[in-house]
Formats: structure tokens, sequence, C-alpha cells
């Protein structure tokens, strides 16, 4: 990796946002849609407040239900009823339909610099284990994302073909970058 490679240079522009009072269904629905695992979670000016990963949602879910340990999709289409009555499938979807993303998101939130090296980037998402970096400017308003994926390609020379259309949103929104910006 040439070290003067910045988070600029391989980040996606085009960020599909979603906001902390949106319901998690809907922001589900976004992560299934544009074939994503994880959302920034902005505010208006957009500064980012969250991030919103699956494994957030499936966290909240096995909140709703009870379930101790959240392993996985399984744990809640297999474990036994709630003591109400209602299936699990039930508590879930309308878990989905009432909660918030404000009430799943993850709080603290690992943004990165778009001066950063992509040394740096590789680094904070190896430390915390985590899949994408919000890109903010000087303000913490949300500029890009990168993930693992840019990084990698950025490594093995593929060409950036997917740059700034990898999320178009189907909105017409516009992103701080000038961008389509989709924020649900």
């Amino acid at each position: 990796m040439a070290a003067e490679t910045r988070v600029r240079d391989v980040m996606t522009t085009t960020v599909v946002t979603t906001t902390p009072d949106a319901r998690l269904e809907e922001a589900a629905r976004l992560l299934r849609h544009h074939h994503v695992s994880g959302l920034p979670v902005v505010d208006p000016s957009p500064h980012v407040v969250g991030v919103l990963s699956e494994r957030d949602i499936v966290r909240e879910l096995h909140r709703a239900t009870g379930i101790d340990s959240p392993r996985g999709l399984l744990d809640l289409l297999l474990e036994s009823s709630p003591s109400k009555g209602e299936s699990i499938l039930e508590v879930c979807r309308r878990q989905l339909h009432n909660a918030r993303v404000g009430d799943a998101m993850t709080r603290k939130v690992v943004t990165i610099d778009r001066d950063a090296s992509l040394a740096d980037a590789a680094r904070a998402m190896g430390q915390r284990e985590i899949k994408r970096l919000p890109v903010v400017d000087a303000k913490g308003d949300l500029v890009g994302i990168v993930s693992r994926a840019d990084i990698v390609r950025s490594v093995s020379g593929e060409a950036r073909v997917r740059r700034g259309a990898l999320h178009p949103a189907p909105g017409g929104g516009r992103s701080p970058t000038g961008g389509p910006f989709e924020d649900v």
C-alpha cells in the first residue's frame, strides 16, 4: 500500500444513511436493498451520531425477545416462544416496526478524517473489528465511507469504478459532496 494513498482516494462518496428517529424496519430494508451491512446514522447537519449494523439490529431483536446470547438469526427463528404466547418471529416483527434506529445503533462511533492514510483506516478497523468507517470533515459531518473492501481493492490495484456510485440514492437527494445522498 503506497504511503501517499489517503482515505479520500478510495472512499465512497455516495452514502446511504439513516437518522436516529427512523424506524428500525426502514433501516433494515435499506441495508437489504443496498446490499450493505451497516449505515451511518446522521443528524440534519449531517453530523455522524451513530452507526447501525446488522449486528445491532439482531442484538435489539434478541433484547426484545429475551434471548440471552445473540448468536444469529437461527436463534430468533428456533428459540422457544416468549411467555406472552407470541412467537419470537411475531415479537421481532413488532420490534422492527416499533423500535427506532436510536434504540439499537452504536453510539460510540469510530470515524476517520478523509486525509488519513489507508494504513490508519485499516488499523482502526482491525483494532475495533469493524467493517466500515464513516469519513468526516473537521466539523464531524459525513463526507463518505470507507470499507474493508475499499481498502482491499486499493491494495490489490483494482480500478475504482465503484467510487461515488456504490449506493445511488433512489430519491435523488444530494450528498454534502454533491453526489446522490439518501437520508432516511
